[in-house]
C-alpha cells in the first residue's frame, strides 16, 4: 500500500498516511494540530533485488575481492578440492 505525505497549512508539520490507491485524497487532518494538511510530493522507496544491487557496485570491488582471495589461501573456494585425494583403484 502506498504511503502519502501531507503538510499542515497551519503548523507546517508532516503527516504520513498509509492507504489504498483508490483512497488517495488531496487533504487530510494534521496529526499534530488537527488542522488541514495538503498532499505533497515526496520521495519514493524502491526495493532492489540483490542482482541489481551487485550491478551498482564499483567494478573495482571485484578486483579487490580477487586480490584478497589471492593473498589469503584459506579463502580460496577450491581449497577443499585441492586437498582431496583420489579414490584408490583397489578391487574388492
Amino acid at each position: 500500500m502506498p504511503t502519502y505525505e501531507y503538510r499542515c497549512e497551519e503548523c507546517q508539520e508532516l503527516t504520513t498516511v498509509v492507504c489504498n490507491v483508490t483512497e488517495s485524497r488531496q487533504q487530510a487532518a494534521c496529526d499534530h494540530c488537527s488542522g488541514t494538511a495538503r498532499k505533497i510530493i515526496s520521495r519514493v522507496a524502491v526495493r532492489l533485488s540483490n542482482t541489481s544491487k551487485m550491478e551498482k557496485l564499483d567494478p573495482k570491488y571485484d578486483k579487490m575481492v580477487d586480490r584478497a582471495m589471492q593473498n589469503t589461501p584459506s579463502a580460496d573456494p577450491d581449497s577443499y578440492l585441492k586437498r582431496m585425494k583420489p579414490f584408490s583403484d583397489k578391487k574388492t
